[in-house]
């Protein structure tokens, strides 16, 4: 049994550095333009996915190449959905996302494997009505995606990531209540979800969401939310379903700095990944800094606990880092290196390097190119992955 788990644990890494979809979310360095709250921006208020009218207007004012332009202009019509060819009621909020990737991998000594795919074709709303809001999703995925998918072909299936029915609390609406498929609240909400801290925490952005109820809360200093977790109900059979919490809380004690505690407790009668009962935990910390306006750094660290039944527990860590440069308005550089020790007994650590350019070209396009470096811990042996992703994406 312990030999099974320790394949099948580090097989979830060598896969999560190898998957293929990756979304255009939250972007955690936006606190470099004093953002430390994510609720101005996006319809879900612990970042990501949909865009409000105001973070397709920051989007194109902040984020994409200025051409001439300064950030003291005014937003351009185009920023606003489908380029603004038609009219959006103000209690609609709408998008679109497609994604396509090509992608260069070799692992250890064997051959170099070349693939290039749509990734992601997504059509996103939120509509408002009072203080009531109901959001959904609905996709085509061409390959993967299977723990968000709607129709069980071999390949070829609708998705829907993300629906839910919410309602604003508090007087400045400060507070919000949801049910339904939404991503976990835990650590940095990142984008690039095929990290080790965001695979082994099952906490990624692609389809890792869970359906259950959350409670959020944001303000200019402090913004937090807890879920407890139903489990997800696009996946089968009943005994895969993960239940649990999942929660976090952030401070920003000044301009440019914050720091957050994350936690995650889940159990399952039948882990979709070990196929044995288990409880796992994640408890860690979490910091984004801007010491100066073009450098972001981020980082987080989690302490890993896996309890599959029949043996003992074990008890690793993860870790991220990151720096963001932005050389100018539109074109950034990054720089990332993770860590990941699964406490597997005899099995040493995971490592990984990748260095991004990501130019966001106009107000609904981005590219980017990651190259990466990665040795994962198999048993005594490290298995050498390398990869180069080129990533184009479309947002409606």
């Amino acid at each position: 049994m312990q030999r099974t788990v320790k394949l099948l644990l580090a097989l979830m890494v060598v896969v999560g550095s190898l998957a293929s979809a990756r979304r255009a979310d939250a972007y955690a360095w936006m606190i470099r333009h004093d953002y430390t709250g994510c609720a101005t921006c996006h319809t879900d208020p612990s970042g990501g996915g949909l865009l409000t009218a105001y973070g397709r207007a920051q989007s194109d004012i902040l984020l994409s190449q200025g051409w001439g332009r300064t950030e003291k202009d005014e937003a351009r019509a185009s920023a606003a959905p489908f380029f603004g060819w038609f009219g959006v009621p103000d209690r609609l909020e709408i998008g679109a996302q497609v994604r396509t990737l090509t992608y260069w991998s070799k692992v250890g000594s064997g051959p170099a494997a070349t693939s290039a795919m749509l990734m992601q074709s997504d059509a996103l709303a939120q509509l408002t009505v009072g203080r009531v809001r109901g959001f959904g999703s609905i996709g085509f995925q061409a390959d993967g995606g299977r723990q968000a998918a709607i129709t069980h072909a071999e390949s070829g299936n609708l998705v829907s990531r993300e629906h839910w029915l919410g309602v604003d609390l508090g007087a400045d609406d400060q507070w919000l209540v949801r049910a339904g498929r939404m991503a976990l609240p835990f650590g940095l909400r990142l984008i690039e979800h095929t990290t080790f801290i965001r695979q082994t925490t099952r906490t990624d952005v692609n389809d890792g969401q869970q359906h259950g109820v959350s409670l959020s809360y944001g303000d200019e200093r402090v913004r937090g939310e807890f879920m407890a977790i139903a489990g997800n109900y696009q996946l089968s059979p009943d005994g895969a379903r993960e239940r649990g919490y999942s929660g976090f809380v952030e401070v920003s004690p000044f301009t440019g700095g914050a720091v957050g505690v994350t936690s995650l407790v889940t159990h399952a009668a039948d882990d979709a990944y070990l196929h044995v009962a288990s409880t796992r935990q994640a408890h860690g910390a979490f910091v984004r800094y801007a010491p100066w306006r073009p450098l972001v750094l981020l980082a987080e660290e989690d302490w890993l606990s896996q309890a599959p039944a029949g043996m003992a527990a074990l008890h690793g860590h993860v870790g991220f880092v990151q720096a963001d440069l932005q050389v100018m308005r539109g074109l950034h550089v990054l720089a990332t290196g993770e860590v990941l020790n699964d406490g597997v007994p005899g099995q040493g650590s995971s490592w990984g390097a990748t260095a991004s350019i990501w130019w966001f070209a106009f107000p609904h396009v981005d590219l980017r190119v990651d190259a990466s470096d990665a040795k994962i811990a198999a048993g005594p042996q490290q298995l050498d992955v390398k990869s180069v992703a080129v990533v184009a994406h479309l947002y409606l």
